[in-house]
């Protein structure tokens, strides 16, 4: 049967090849974070990975030479334009492109509805909506310039449905991003056929993933009850869950997915 016009034999054999590309990743000095990094890394791409404080990641650093890959480090605060355009000129200066942004970086604080902090719910919001925006802004002027580029923020099924564990923070900032995510999808997808660039900008939306951090909750029977009865498949997340969709979205094989919430979920979304 006879292709159509566009159909490349060498684009269907590597519809997934990351080598060579330049991922950086925001919040890379945590668990799904140094994931990220080397997943990538054992992919062929050559990985940065930022944070605030340098001692944090140099764990991920190390992690990914262990693995043969090539990583750097690089601080920088998510919420401050300056910041972040310092490390798009560094990763610029150290490799003259830069292919992915996975924005990872965020924080949770839970507490009842009724008594949530109102400086707690800002915080929350700061990092997880704000340290979404910056960094979207600043690489995306630079993929703008470039001609091409992929974004891959994070997203929770908490930005969908609520959950009766004091998330009101966690879930407004996250349906935020969901629609941070859209809009500058629409905005730039647009913009790009009038300009000539291509960005892509889509959400991964998991559920609870099994981390240090949610050890508490993984943990307690009573606690994860809850979770567990809206999850069909009988388990919450690990974090190798979280690689596949991941390297998708920053590969060939998604170039025309843009502006989609997916959720990797176990089925906690589909009834």
């Amino acid at each position: 049967m006879a292709m159509t016009k566009s159909w490349s034999n060498d684009f269907a054999k590597n519809i997934f090849d990351l080598k060579d590309k330049v991922a950086v990743i925001t919040g890379g000095n945590g668990t799904l974070g140094a994931a990220y990094a080397q997943a990538f890394a054992l992919h062929g791409a050559k990985v940065v990975v930022t944070a605030r404080r340098m001692e944090t990641l140099e764990e991920t650093v190390a992690s990914v030479k262990e693995v043969g890959g090539e990583c750097t480090a690089i601080t920088g605060d998510v919420t401050s334009p300056e910041a972040q355009q310092a490390i798009v000129d560094k990763v610029h200066e150290m490799y003259g492109r830069i292919d992915i942004l996975v924005n990872n970086a965020g924080m949770a604080f839970r507490a009842p509805a009724e008594e949530m902090p109102a400086d707690k719910f800002e915080q929350v919001l700061s990092v997880n909506v704000t340290g979404t925006l910056v960094p979207c802004q600043v690489f995306g002027r630079y993929f703008m310039n470039q001609g091409h580029g992929k974004i891959v923020n994070t997203s929770s099924v908490r930005g969908f449905c609520g959950h009766p564990d004091g998330y009101t923070a966690y879930s407004a900032s996250k349906a935020a991003v969901d629609s941070l995510t859209k809009q500058m999808a629409t905005e730039w997808a647009i913009k790009g056929v009038k300009q000539g660039f291509s960005i892509n900008i889509n959400a991964i939306a998991p559920t609870l993933i099994k981390s240090p951090l949610t050890q508490e909750i993984c943990e307690d029977p009573a606690r994860i009850a809850p979770f567990l009865a809206r999850l069909p498949m009988g388990r919450v997340a690990e974090t190798h869950d979280m690689i596949g969709l991941t390297l998708f979205l920053s590969s060939p094989g998604s170039d025309f997915i843009n502006g989609q919430i997916i959720y990797v979920d176990g089925g906690c979304t589909a009834g």
